[in-house]
């Protein structure tokens, strides 16, 4: 039966498709939302049919469009914009939902962050937002929690406050990786960049606020041809810099599930580079080896080497370990920076606990490693500090044979 909707000032319509196929899919996708509670999904209440059309009515989100509220002013608002968000996607892929089109005009800040427009980018119409949907999705790719943690990466790139843009693009880069395979976890970059500051919350000026609480979305999205037509608060000279402090104690293991700190009473502190040692690949076989060693043990003597380096302070060390030009380079290079700025590791211990091969294809490998750090303090060169409490966890390295040894191209949490 097709009708009209009535005009409902605590509600937002949008159409998004035609017919009884839309129709049927956005049902289906309304009764599966409906299941979710979470603070920051809009969940929509209803379809209904305006002679062809689909519309989709939602609830009214009371606050500003991220696209209209633009930058945060200070880390502590960015950590809580973007935790909010991936915490919302987190609940949605875990009922094996996934948003589609994450992007500025589709999140409204309120209490917390809240992600609209459930439905239109799930029955196959678009392609997301340009400049925000990953590059398979872009192509004309089924949404995928790939494509909506990419989106969520450049999407807090694009919110990152003044002066802390470079800070945010390394703690962003696993997100952004063109592999969907080795991107985090929604979830894991949840529990991860709570490590960069103390999440403050966002209150943009009420100015900007627009009274119609917009759940539409941005019209930018991208559309398929012919269809129907996103605990650290100081003062803010020194903001950056605690920033930049933390993420460097993050390290590979920014992005691991966290399980607690059992069994690191028995972590040895790393050691400290010997200046009469022999010089090595980072994988601890020369170059000019017969045999590549085993992706597994290589995984694992990087991994030890990485700490060796951050331990001593070793800017160059540390960057020898990845493949130039990766993402896990681009990462390295801002932590070399801080190392050569004076920042200092205490105590810093690593308890490796297995490497496991999960693919091996020629001059590339994927390794699971399950390690443990100790608890340790980063001091910076004006004697600000950081305590970084023990974690036990699990990464996913990606290697590439390059110059002789194999090296680190990029870091993820294991699915």
């Amino acid at each position: 039966m097709r009708h009209v909707t009535p005009l409902r000032l605590d509600r937002v319509a949008r159409a998004v498709g035609s017919g009884d196929r839309d129709e049927r899919l956005a049902r289906e996708r309304v009764a599966a939302l409906s299941e979710l509670t979470h603070p920051g999904l809009c969940v929509p209440l209803d379809v209904v049919r305006e002679d062809d059309a689909v519309v989709v009515c939602s609830p009214r989100v009371p606050g500003v469009t991220l696209e209209d509220a633009g930058r945060c002013a200070d880390p502590g608002e960015w950590v809580w914009l973007v935790v909010g968000i991936a915490e919302a996607l987190a609940a949605l892929h875990a009922s094996g939902l996934t948003h589609g089109d994450i992007a500025p005009a589709n999140v409204m800040i309120a209490r917390a962050p809240v992600l609209v427009d459930l439905v239109g980018p799930s029955l196959g119409h678009e392609r997301g937002t340009p400049g925000f949907a990953a590059p398979e999705r872009a192509a004309g790719g089924p949404p995928s929690a790939a494509d909506d943690v990419h989106a969520l990466g450049a999407v807090a790139l694009a919110a990152a406050p003044e002066g802390f843009r470079s800070d945010a693009e390394a703690w962003m880069a696993p997100l952004l990786a063109r592999d969907p395979s080795v991107r985090p976890a929604a979830a894991a970059v949840a529990r991860g960049l709570v490590r960069c500051a103390e999440p403050q919350p966002w209150r943009p000026d009420a100015a900007v606020e627009r009274e119609s609480g917009s759940a539409v979305a941005d019209a930018r999205t991208q559309r398929a041809p012919g269809a129907w037509r996103w605990a650290l608060r100081r003062s803010p000279a020194r903001v950056a810099a605690v920033a930049g402090l933390v993420a460097a104690a993050g390290g590979w293991w920014l992005w691991g599930p966290e399980v607690g700190a059992s069994g690191l009473a028995a972590t040895a502190p790393a050691a400290s580079p010997s200046p009469t040692a022999p010089a090595a690949s980072p994988a601890g076989v020369a170059s000019s080896a017969v045999a590549r060693p085993d992706p597994a043990i290589a995984a694992a003597t990087l991994t030890a080497a990485r700490v060796e380096a951050l331990a001593g302070a070793d800017a160059a060390a540390l960057l020898d370990l990845t493949v130039d030009g990766s993402a896990a380079r681009a990462l390295a290079e801002k932590e070399a920076a801080q190392l050569r700025a004076g920042l200092r590791a205490e105590g810093i211990g690593l308890a490796l606990r297995s490497a496991t091969v999960v693919d091996e294809d020629g001059d590339r490998a994927v390794v699971d490693v399950d390690y443990a750090i100790a608890a340790h303090v980063w001091r910076a060169a004006d004697g600000m500090r950081v305590e970084v409490p023990g974690v036990t966890e699990e990464a996913r390295l990606t290697l590439a044979w390059s110059e002789g040894a194999w090296r680190v191209v990029d870091v993820s949490a294991t699915p």
